[in-house]
C-alpha cells in the first residue's frame, strides 16, 4: 500500500516511503537548513535537484499580475521538484520555507552514485518518484477546468429551466393550468401598468410610490409562486407549468443586473465574488427605471440582507476572538475558506490596532477572486500577513488533496456551507476541526 500526494492509499508495486526506506536513501542526499520565510527555490532558476521535506514545511507560489498566489503547502515526508529534476527546465514556481525546515536535496551526482552502488534501491526510488509525479498530474487533470470542477463539487441546488417544454394539450383543461396561467398573467398586467407609469414620469429618479408598488407586486408574486410550486409537487405537469412560468417572467427579471448575473453565472458557479460585491454595494443597476427597481428588489430580499448581515457578524466575531488572543500575547492564525472578496476580514483589519498579530490564509477556487481581493479590497492600511491560495476546499474536505496548513486558531467560511450537501458539510467541519489549534481554547 502506498499513500499518494492526495492522501489516498492504494494497491501498488511501488515501495512505501517508511522510515527504513528513508534511511536507505538519505545517505545519497545532503541536508540544508532553511529559516521560516527563506527561499528554497526561486522561480526561473534552472535545477536538476530533487527535494524532500524532512522537517518543517514549504510553500509553493507564483505571481499573477502582482498578486502572489499560493498553490501548495508541503509538509514533512513529501517530495517536490520532481519534474525539474528529470527535465532540467527552469522552475516556474517560487518555493520558500514557512517554518524552520530541514530539506534533503538529491542531486544528479548522488543519484548516479545510488544507481551504481545499489541498483535495486535506485529502481525503487525512481518508482516512488514516478508515483509522486503521477499523483500530481492526476490532480491537474481532474481540475483542468478548476471552476467547473468546483461548481460540480457543490450540491445541485434548486431547480433550473434551460428550455420551455411544449405543454400537452390536455393540460389546458386542468385546474393547475388555470392557477399558474392566472398567476403569470396577473404579474404581467401589474408590470405593464408599472412600466406605463414609469414611462409617464419625467423625473430621472424612481418615484418612491412606484418603487413601493413594484416591491409589493414582486413580494406577492414570489409568495404565490412558492405556493404554486407546492401545489404542483405531485402533478404530472409540474415541469411544463413551472417552465412556462419561468419563460414568461424571465425578461422582467433579466432587466436586473444582479438577477442577470445570478442566472448566467459567468464565473461558472453561483455566488461568485462579484455577485457578493453587488450585494455589499447595494446600489441598484439595470435596464431603465424598471430594471433598477427590479435590481433594488433583488438586493433587498431576505437572502441579500442576510449576506450583508453575515459580513457584519463575522467582522464582529473576528474582532472579539482575535482581541482575546492578542491580550494574551498570541498571534491569531486565520483560514478563510472559499473566501471570495473577504470583505469581513478586511473590515476587521481596517479597525484593528494589533493587526501585526494577525496571519490570514484566504483560499478560493477562483483565481480572479483572489486577484480582485488583493487589488481592490486589500488596500486598507494594516500590518497583517495575508496570503492568497488558489485551491478547491471541497476536494480538500473530502480528502482528495492534502496541504500542510498547520494548526489554525480560526477557520471560517462566509457562504460555502449554503451550497453543500449534509455529507460534504460534515466532512468539511471534521476536516477543519482537525486543523484547529485547541491549546489556548480555554480563554476564548
Amino acid at each position: 500500500m502506498v499513500q499518494d500526494n492526495q492522501g489516498f492509499k492504494q494497491d501498488s508495486l511501488f515501495p512505501e516511503l517508511d522510515n527504513s526506506f528513508f534511511h536507505s536513501i538519505s545517505p545519497f542526499s545532503h541536508a540544508l537548513f532553511y529559516a521560516a520565510g527563506e527561499e528554497v527555490v526561486i522561480r526561473g532558476a534552472e535545477s536538476r535537484f530533487l527535494y524532500y521535506v524532512e522537517k518543517g514545511s514549504v510553500e509553493v507560489s507564483h505571481t499573477v499580475d502582482t498578486t502572489r498566489i499560493v498553490v501548495a503547502l508541503i509538509g514533512p515526508a513529501n517530495f517536490f521538484g520532481e519534474i525539474g529534476f528529470f527535465d532540467g527546465i527552469s522552475r516556474v514556481r517560487d518555493i520558500q520555507a514557512t517554518e524552520d525546515s530541514i530539506i534533503r536535496v538529491f542531486d544528479m551526482d548522488n543519484m548516479k552514485s545510488m544507481q551504481q552502488i545499489n541498483p535495486i534501491l535506485y529502481a525503487d526510488f525512481i518508482a516512488l518518484i514516478a508515483q509522486s509525479i503521477c499523483g500530481k498530474f492526476r490532480r491537474i487533470l481532474e481540475e483542468s477546468e478548476p471552476l467547473v470542477a468546483y461548481s460540480a463539487s457543490l450540491s445541485p441546488g434548486s431547480q433550473s429551466f434551460k428550455e420551455a417544454k411544449p405543454i400537452p394539450s390536455h393540460c389546458f383543461q386542468t385546474k393547475e393550468w388555470h392557477h399558474v396561467s392566472k398567476l403569470v398573467e396577473d404579474f404581467k398586467v401589474s408590470f405593464f401598468d408599472l412600466s406605463h407609469q414609469l414611462q409617464q414620469d419625467t423625473d430621472r429618479g424612481v418615484p418612491s410610490l412606484l418603487r413601493k408598488g413594484c416591491f409589493e407586486v414582486m413580494d406577492a408574486f414570489n409568495l404565490q409562486l412558492e405556493e404554486a410550486t407546492l401545489l404542483l409537487r405531485d402533478s404530472e405537469f409540474s415541469d411544463y407549468l413551472l417552465g412556462y412560468a419561468f419563460k414568461e417572467i424571465f425578461p422582467y427579471f433579466m432587466r436586473s443586473r444582479f438577477a442577470e448575473r445570478a442566472y448566467y453565472k459567468p464565473r461558472g458557479y453561483a455566488g461568485d465574488f462579484l455577485m457578493m460585491e453587488m450585494i455589499y454595494k447595494n446600489e441598484p443597476e439595470g435596464d431603465g427605471k424598471l430594471g433598477k427597481i427590479m435590481d433594488s428588489w433583488c438586493l433587498e430580499t431576505a437572502a441579500a440582507r442576510a449576506v450583508r448581515g453575515r459580513r457584519k457578524f463575522l467582522r464582529e466575531r473576528l474582532e472579539i476572538l482575535c482581541r482575546i488572543r492578542a491580550k494574551n500575547g498570541h498571534t491569531t492564525r486565520i483560514m478563510n475558506l472559499a473566501c471570495g472578496p473577504s470583505r469581513e476580514l478586511f473590515d476587521f483589519l481596517s479597525a484593528c490596532d494589533y493587526s501585526d498579530m494577525i496571519m490570514a490564509l484566504c483560499i478560493d477556487a477562483d483565481l480572479q477572486a483572489l486577484e480582485y481581493t488583493n487589488h481592490t479590497v486589500n488596500v486598507i492600511p494594516h500590518s497583517s500577513s495575508i496570503r492568497f491560495m488558489n485551491d478547491n476546499v471541497v476536494r480538500w474536505a473530502l480528502g482528495r488533496l492534502r496541504h500542510n496548513f498547520g494548526a489554525q486558531d480560526i477557520i471560517y467560511s462566509a457562504g460555502l456551507a449554503d451550497y453543500l450537501e449534509d455529507r460534504v458539510l460534515l466532512a468539511l467541519i471534521n476536516r477543519c476541526y482537525e486543523h484547529l489549534d485547541r491549546r489556548h481554547i480555554d480563554y476564548w
